[in-house]
């Protein structure tokens, strides 16, 4: 009951009227009880268990012919579809299934045909034998995860004013990355704090937080730790919120700092506002140097009532989440300006990379009119499509590193990025430096695809051009593209559901390619 009243106000934004059919059946039931009481009473075991057997029988005949038709090779991207094509019924049984199969499976070691597929793709990802390797100095690491920033509030204007200057100005004179889409799943911001911290992709349904928290894995703050920096985490809400407290040890990280550690001096949305989180995180970073440290932002959180009286003009969207969206962006802008000035302030900004993206969308499909109104869009599904980026900013000391890149990348791209960067040593990674040639492309988790001007609807099985939207013919070669970069789905959740990083024998393939 505690997780349901912590996210009540933004559950009852997603609560719609035409919900209430799934309650339509209660007052017959309650009718039929009623009238038929006494019968119920009387026992006629064998009559009642044949009827209820012919029932059964006949709405599984009725089910296997409605499910026929139903493109099932979709059910392997995104869970969602599942319970949109069978009804919530099965999708409950197949999810009890498949959750037992995988804790089997965990145990079993990869088979041939699996272990094809990770070798093939070895074999087609390009090498890069050695790392941009910025800074001979140990540079210290700061990431701040932004709660649903998206990229479209980057250089947007509203009645004259900036959503978001202080990220303008950054972008501008630093690495930006224009063209990186979210990759998130159900875990959402957990989601996106695994592909950060581990490189690869979330589970097709739930978290990887709860599914597989004591996993092996090659994270970040692993291969950091061994150059001997201190890696810490900080979130404002709960430890216990998304399984962190058990997975960012797992992870490696030396200390988590959570809502029972702040000094929760000033509230703004689920928690300590941004500016505090920020101010007291710094406090703690500074005496670990050289730290990696994880800022998870929480002000920003839907459904952004919290925001509602903020000192911004976003007419004529006062009033509306959309508007309450841009006023708790602008909010974030202004946290971590004063972030930044405060490294300067203490002298560590010169000796600190900083990473910021967004972790997910921040509007979501019930407030479409208002967002393709906002952008001057078109009600065209490839806008909206278009749309579902997050902005990447690093900032380099010493401005080792400027300008725009607008190469196609997703989240998975941002830990090679980072690796590349700083001259560490990894393995094996799924995703590519943005910084090089390879890659050019972002799958999401239902196997829809950005790749160079092309977007992918994997629901529909149409190609598009992003920018004029018309649609495409798939000829054989753009088949081939596609199933190759979906391929990335079926090797992440290998190595997941194996949990291959704790094989020696996933560990011997990577060391001969």
């Amino acid at each position: 009951m505690g997780f349901i009243n912590d996210i009540q106000d933004s559950a009852n934004t997603l609560i719609k009227w035409k919900d209430a059919v799934y309650l339509i059946d209660l007052p017959f039931v309650v009718a039929y009880v009623f009238c038929f009481r006494k019968n119920l009473l009387r026992k006629n075991t064998r009559r009642d268990n044949t009827i209820y057997l012919v029932i059964f029988l006949m709405s599984i005949a009725l089910f296997q012919v409605q499910a026929k038709d139903i493109d099932r090779t979709l059910h392997n991207y995104e869970r969602k579809n599942i319970a949109k094509d069978m009804g919530v019924i099965y999708f409950h049984g197949y999810d009890i299934l498949d959750f037992t199969r995988n804790k089997l499976q965990t145990s079993l070691s990869m088979n041939d045909s699996e272990t094809k597929i990770i070798v093939d793709f070895l074999k087609d990802k390009p090498k890069q034998d050695e790392t941009y390797n910025l800074y001979t100095d140990k540079k210290n690491l700061l990431v701040i995860q932004v709660e649903a920033l998206q990229e479209f509030v980057i250089d947007f204007e509203i009645n004259g004013e900036e959503v978001t200057p202080f990220l303008n100005h950054l972008k501008s004179e630093n690495l930006y990355f224009s063209q990186i889409y979210h990759q998130v799943a159900g875990g959402n911001t957990a989601d996106a704090e695994f592909l950060l911290n581990v490189g690869l992709h979330p589970t097709p349904t739930g978290s990887v937080n709860y599914l597989y928290p004591t996993n092996r894995w090659l994270a970040l703050s692993g291969l950091l730790n061994d150059r001997g920096y201190t890696s810490l985490a900080f979130h404002g809400y709960e430890a216990s919120f998304w399984n962190r407290q058990a997975v960012y040890k797992n992870l490696g990280f030396h200390q988590f700092v959570s809502k029972e550690d702040f000094d929760i001096d000033e509230i703004l949305g689920w928690s300590i506002s941004d500016k505090s989180f920020f101010r007291q995180s710094i406090d703690t970073s500074l005496g670990h140097q050289p730290f990696y440290s994880l800022l998870i932002t929480l002000s920003s959180h839907h459904p952004y009532d919290a925001f509602s009286k903020f000192p911004m003009n976003v007419t004529p969207f006062e009033d509306t989440q959309v508007g309450n969206y841009l006023k708790s962006v602008n909010y974030a802008d202004q946290a971590i300006a004063g972030l930044f000035k405060r490294l300067e302030d203490e002298g560590v900004l010169k000796d600190t990379i900083v990473v910021i993206f967004g972790d997910h969308s921040g509007l979501y499909l019930d407030q479409k009119v208002d967002v393709l109104k906002l952008l001057s869009l078109g009600d065209h599904p490839v806008e909206w499509a278009k749309i579902q980026k997050v902005p990447l900013i690093i900032f380099l000391p010493d401005n080792a590193l400027q300008g725009e890149i607008g190469k196609v990348g997703g989240q998975i791209d941002i830990l090679p990025t980072i690796v590349d960067i700083m001259g560490l040593d990894h393995p094996f990674m799924l995703g590519n430096s943005l910084l090089r040639e390879q890659g050019n492309y972002a799958v999401k988790r239902d196997g829809s695809i950005y790749f160079e001007d092309y977007y992918f609807d994997n629901g529909r099985g149409m190609l598009f051009n992003i920018e004029t939207l018309e649609e495409v013919i798939i000829t054989e070669d753009l088949t081939n593209q596609i199933e190759k970069y979906k391929r990335d789905l079926i090797v992440s959740d290998i190595i997941i559901r194996k949990n291959l990083f704790n094989d020696d024998a996933f560990l011997d393939i990577i060391d001969l390619q």
